[in-house]
């Protein structure tokens, strides 16, 4: 079988060293992790399963609502979302990037019909996959025509 017919799978692109909170984290604790790494969220498990999502968004609202209500800010299972998209990892790469076209997620937890997190797959992910099967891109009539140009004038443009 040709290996550019072949459809790519969410397991085929997806990371599978994932960095995850546990539900009982603090929130100023995951705020912390989520600046030094560099991250915009994490999922968090429990047991294994994915029982949710914390995001920078989630953290926001959490240290602003606990300043403004002079408490203390919690932890992560107290403000991480609980609905939340995610992919099989049979799903073809075609339908993931179609769920990154039409949301606004920048990564999508890859899970098993447990539920039990598998990988995780950002957009780049996906689009670095999907490049990968152009590996022998034909050249546009205006490419050959500056290769020919080139070879001409014995210059390069």
């Amino acid at each position: 079988m040709d290996p550019l017919r072949t459809v790519p799978t969410a397991q085929d692109a997806m990371r599978r060293d994932v960095f995850v909170f546990a539900p009982t984290v603090p929130i100023l604790d995951a705020v912390r992790e989520l600046v030094q790494r560099g991250f915009s969220g994490a999922p968090v498990v429990e047991r294994g399963r994915l029982v949710g999502v914390f995001s920078e968004r989630d953290a926001l609202n959490a240290i602003a609502s606990a300043q403004y209500e002079d408490e203390p800010p919690g932890t992560v299972v107290q403000h991480m979302r609980r609905e939340f998209t995610v992919v099989a990892p049979t799903a073809d790469l075609y339908e993931v990037a179609s769920v990154f076209r039409e949301s606004p997620v920048r990564r999508l937890p890859v899970v098993d019909d447990s539920r039990r997190l598998l990988g995780i797959l950002s957009r780049g992910d996906v689009l670095k996959a999907l490049i990968a099967r152009f590996p022998h891109r034909q050249k546009t009539q205006y490419e050959k025509l500056q290769d020919h140009m080139a070879l001409r004038l014995g210059a390069s443009f």
